[in-house]
């Protein structure tokens, strides 16, 4: 585990030294070509002055903590694996294991000067040990952790049984009605129903981890949740709002999710805003499929038909451009007429007149 996150550090380390020579090479190169000459090329300038500025501030910072250059990444290769080491630690006295802190530095120091008092010693598998000693412990704290997470859950299910309205049915899982239907006549959902809801989820603790209040209601399939919904719901009438505790073997059992923690009693407020068979469900849905082909359809048709007008109308302005050049084409100069000379008497001779 050690070597590993050793190698991992240098790693991070030698990324990071590449990075700051790959900037200083783009620099460099920059610096080989011929000056910018146009406005267009400001911008680029500019941006090379704030990094030039950014990297200045870099040094700066280093510098004012007495390091710079190999030995500002010598330090931060050495502060990330006393970081990394001093939060593993902290983690592993929270399970009763406590390693001495003299003794790591002791050993990484020797480790880097080429020592070892421990030549001879399988060290993998004295770590290996170690590794299985801690995993044995964390599940140990984990499954005190879900013990008391049940006995809670436990203690307040049997004290809330006991407030007025609140029923507890045969698998454990506790309602109260809110708000019941106004028609009596409403339908219920049964385990294939798909049901359409608005609802709040909470901890006991009243830590909101999801809801739809103020949303659009969502609908679903009844019997594509936890079985405490489906029991849950299945109780109520179309219009009806009602309160739910689901014990945790009704909800997520020993499972963690999102911002629910394993063994959870889960706290829900439901309405029930519509129901629907499954056959109904499916009926609308395959409805809504068509029409939404339909549209597809008629939105296909119509872009065809705008693409067609285009290129007819691009046709037809093509046919009088044509035409009208025809026409320029066709005219014809005006002819010249012959000039009538007159002799000295004024008389245009016969021979001379324009026939």
């Amino acid at each position: 585990m050690m070597k590993k996150m050793w190698v991992m550090t240098a790693v991070a380390a030698a990324v990071m030294a590449l990075s700051g020579c790959n900037e200083n090479s783009s620099q460099a190169a920059s610096g080989a070509q011929a000056p910018a000459k146009t406005e267009a090329n400001a911008p680029a300038k500019a941006g090379k002055a704030e990094a030039g500025t950014a990297e200045a501030a870099k040094s700066a910072d280093t510098q004012k903590a007495g390091l710079a250059g190999d030995d500002a990444v010598a330090y931060a290769v050495g502060q990330s694996l006393g970081e990394y080491i001093g939060k593993t630690n902290k983690q592993q006295e929270a399970f009763g294991l406590k390693l001495d802190t003299a003794k790591i530095i002791e050993g990484f120091s020797d480790g880097i000067s080429g020592k070892d008092k421990m030549q001879g010693v399988d060290k993998q598998k004295l770590l290996m040990d170690f590794d299985a000693k801690l995993k044995a412990k964390a599940e140990e704290a984990e499954k005190k952790k879900a013990a008391e997470e049940i006995a809670k859950g436990e203690k307040f299910l049997q004290e809330n049984a006991k407030k007025e309205g609140v029923k507890t049915t045969e698998s454990g899982l506790q309602y109260q009605v809110i708000e019941p239907a106004k028609d009596a006549n409403a339908p219920k959902p049964d385990k294939d129903s798909v049901v359409k809801v608005f609802y709040k989820g909470t901890l006991l603790d009243g830590k909101v981890f999801d809801q739809n209040i103020g949303k659009e209601p969502i609908e679903f399939p009844l019997n594509a949740v936890i079985p405490g919904w489906s029991e849950g719901v299945s109780l109520m009438q179309k219009g009806a709002k009602y309160r739910f505790w689901i014990p945790s073997k009704l909800g997520y059992g020993d499972r963690a999710v999102g911002q629910i923690p394993a063994n959870s009693v889960l706290v829900f407020e439901v309405e029930l805003v519509d129901v629907k068979t499954a056959e109904e469900a499916k009926a609308e849905e395959q409805k809504a499929a068509e029409e939404k082909k339909k549209q597809a359809e008629e939105q296909k048709a119509a872009a065809e038909k705008a693409k067609a007008d285009e290129a007819k109308a691009a046709e037809a302005k093509s046919a009088a451009d044509a035409k009208s050049g025809a026409k320029d084409d066709g005219v014809k100069p005006a002819e010249a007429k012959p000039i009538e000379v007159e002799d000295d008497s004024g008389n245009v001779p016969a021979d001379k007149k324009v026939k």
